[in-house]
Order: structure tokens, then C-alpha cells, then sequence
């Protein structure tokens, strides 16, 4: 079984959501078929879609898995039919870790 880079496929995306009260992370991406597998920080997810498809997470989740793999989130597609796998870096919406950063200053002009 290979793990590679995905290169035929766009790479997935995130966004933050509302989620009932809460605030969720959702994912979405393209696989080959709806037989494959996702898994997202080693976890597999159970997905909406075929071709194309999404996941929503918590966020608190996403952060948990976040931390433990260096800040970031992994998504592997796995084929049980070929045995191949892709590995993509899912780029995190701003403020999705939940850092702060503290200004000096802000301007703001109006024109």
C-alpha cells in the first residue's frame, strides 16, 4: 500500500460553521470514486457526498487533532480496491487553532 502526495485530485478545503450553537470545522474535497475512504488525522470520517464530498467536525475535535499532528490536519483517501492512498495538508481558516495575536496598533481609514 502506497502513500503519495495527491496529485490528481485538488486539494481539500476547510471552513469554519455554525453547527447548532456550536462552532464547526467542515472539510471537503474530491476522491476518485465514493469507495474511497476518508480519513482525516489518522480518523476516519464518515462523509457526505460521493465524488464530491464534505465532513463536518467540531471544532474542539478539529483543534485536538490539530495540536497532536504540529498544528496541522492530514487527509488520506485510501482505496481498499487498488491498496493506494493520497495524503493532502487541509490549510486551516484563520483563528481556527484559536491563537491570538495581539496588536500594537490598527488603522483604520475610510475614504
Amino acid at each position: 500500500m502506497a502513500a503519495t502526495p495527491s496529485s490528481a485530485a485538488a486539494a481539500p478545503k476547510a471552513r469554519l460553521i455554525h453547527c447548532g450553537d456550536a462552532t464547526c470545522l467542515r472539510i471537503s474535497g474530491r476522491r476518485p470514486h465514493a469507495a474511497v475512504t476518508v480519513r482525516v488525522a489518522g480518523h476516519p470520517l464518515i462523509v457526505e457526498g460521493n465524488r464530491s464530498w464534505r465532513a463536518t467536525v467540531p471544532l474542539a475535535t478539529a483543534r485536538d487533532w490539530a495540536r497532536a499532528h504540529g498544528g496541522t490536519l492530514t487527509v488520506t483517501l485510501a482505496d481498499a480496491r487498488t491498496g493506494d492512498e493520497s495524503i493532502e495538508i487541509v490549510t486551516l481558516p484563520p483563528g481556527a487553532l484559536g491563537n491570538r495575536i495581539e496588536l500594537a496598533t490598527l488603522t483604520v481609514s475610510a475614504y
